[in-house]
């Protein structure tokens, strides 16, 4: 365990410690009540919408007072996480986003959400089984998800319009996108390109999921520890080519990498200067708020000639720390059950933008409102729904996952730029096999982990 541990902490650069203000397990300060510590990484508008769903529950009750507390991003808060782990300053509920699952199992801190599913009887079944997937660790659920996205393709309506260009199909193929992408930037004269995408590591995996293919070997991690990368997969080579195709074509904006590059590709789509990108359906919030124009969205596109899969989920789930008094954990888990309810999912996606869980949610007078005047709310759900829950869906599970999305940057950014694309994916599969093996050296099976 320490090895594993060490190792990842290492692969994350942890060179630090973290202090925070003490507090005392299960302490009621005169009220009666038994405080839970909530870490999470929530900022601006979405970390309204939590506190106010906090808010929500801790009125809803007696028994529990949520204290939550915004830690910074997801790295910065794996990384605080770890350092406190043992320790009376550790978080008694904490957010994680998915990337670092195999981090949260490593450090063997938390309870088994499954754990409590089991005693309560609760229901699984409420929510998206494509979603319970993604966080369960051989067949059991190991953490409670909760703000949960996926890729979808943006575009703009308005300007498709104009400029006379049919709209995107629902499921649309590379060609599709191809033809709508050349066809705005020519028909413009160069005013709007026609679609960017930004070099994000994230992204290929959910383009190669689309297509039923592996990040790693040994079904993604999940059926036993990876040893292997597959980054130069057929696949994996088909969304490149198709992107270098574009970019060739003149009909691609190259944003760069980054928050940066994120920050300007939304600010380009909002400008209308450009008509098709691909991002997380939680950029839905921020569209409905910003958008001055009538926009599209749709499934993440797939090759012509192959069946679309569907996607991976992103975004973050909760976790219940170890080694809490039971109050505590009980009160993290009442909290958990209440944010899974219909109208918390239904006020959650309202909200942020992250898309409901709860499959009743869309019942909620509100969100079944809001989705009749803007339909493209319901893609995401459409999407997940439409696609296969399998390995590829499931998202890949290992420790190098981070190094292995830099190791794609990279090669993004070599393939945009004219490199071959085999020789760049192939560079990135080397340098990712090269740190699973040394890791793999040093740490033992996540997988056998005991909770």
């Amino acid at each position: 365990m320490i090895a594993i541990v060490a190792a990842l902490i290492v692969i994350l650069g942890l060179g630090f410690f973290f202090t925070h203000q003490q507090h005392t397990e299960a302490a009621d300060n005169g009220t009666g009540r038994t405080t839970i510590t909530f870490w999470h990484s929530m900022n601006g508008p979405n970390e309204q919408v939590l506190e106010n769903l906090v808010n929500q529950f801790n009125k809803s009750q007696t028994k529990y007072t949520i204290k939550p507390i915004y830690v910074g991003s997801y790295e910065l808060s794996i990384m605080k996480y770890a350092n406190t782990v043992g320790s009376n300053v550790s978080p008694d509920l904490v957010q994680s986003d998915q990337a670092n699952q195999s981090m949260m199992i490593g450090l063997n801190a938390t309870v088994p959400v499954q754990k409590f599913v089991d005693r309560d009887h609760y229901d699984l079944s409420q929510l998206y089984p494509g979603v319970t997937a993604a966080y369960k660790i051989n067949g059991k659920l190991a953490s409670m998800p909760f703000n949960s996205s996926s890729s979808v393709m943006y575009y703009n309506e308005s300007l498709f319009k104009k400029y006379g260009v049919a709209d995107l199909p629902l499921s649309p193929t590379y060609s599709d996108v191809t033809k709508a992408a050349v066809a705005l930037t020519k028909k413009s004269k160069g005013a709007v390109k026609g679609m960017t995408m930004q070099i994000y590591g994230w992204l290929p995996e959910e383009m190669v999921a689309n297509q039923n293919s592996l990040v790693v070997n040994h079904d993604n991690g999940r059926k036993a520890m990876a040893t292997a990368a597959t980054l130069n997969s057929p696949e994996m080579q088909k969304s490149m080519t198709w992107l270098q195709d574009v970019i060739k074509q003149n009909a691609f904006e190259n944003f760069g990498t980054g928050s940066a590059a994120a920050n300007n590709q939304s600010a380009a789509f909002l400008a209308q200067k450009v008509g098709i990108f691909m991002q997380s359906s939680a950029m839905l919030g921020q569209l409905q708020k910003n958008a001055k124009f009538k926009y599209g969205v749709t499934f993440t596109p797939h090759p012509d000639g192959t069946k679309a899969n569907g996607v991976a989920i992103g975004g973050a789930s909760l976790w219940i720390t170890k080694n809490k008094p039971a109050a505590v954990q009980e009160g993290a888990w009442q909290f958990m059950k209440f944010l899974m309810t219909p109208q918390s999912q239904a006020t959650w996606q309202l909200g942020t933008g992250y898309f409901a869980v709860n499959q009743k949610a869309n019942q909620i007078q509100t969100l079944a409102a809001a989705i009749k005047k803007n339909p493209a709310l319901a893609v995401p759900i459409k999407q997940l729904n439409q696609g296969n829950i399998n390995a590829a869906t499931a998202g890949a599970f290992f420790s190098n996952i981070q190094e292995e999305r830099q190791n794609v940057e990279l090669a993004m950014q070599q393939i945009y730029s004219g490199a071959d694309v085999k020789k760049a994916l192939n560079e990135a599969e080397t340098d990712t096999n090269t740190a699973i093996q040394k890791t793999n050296e040093v740490s033992g099976n996540l997988l056998n982990y005991k909770r």
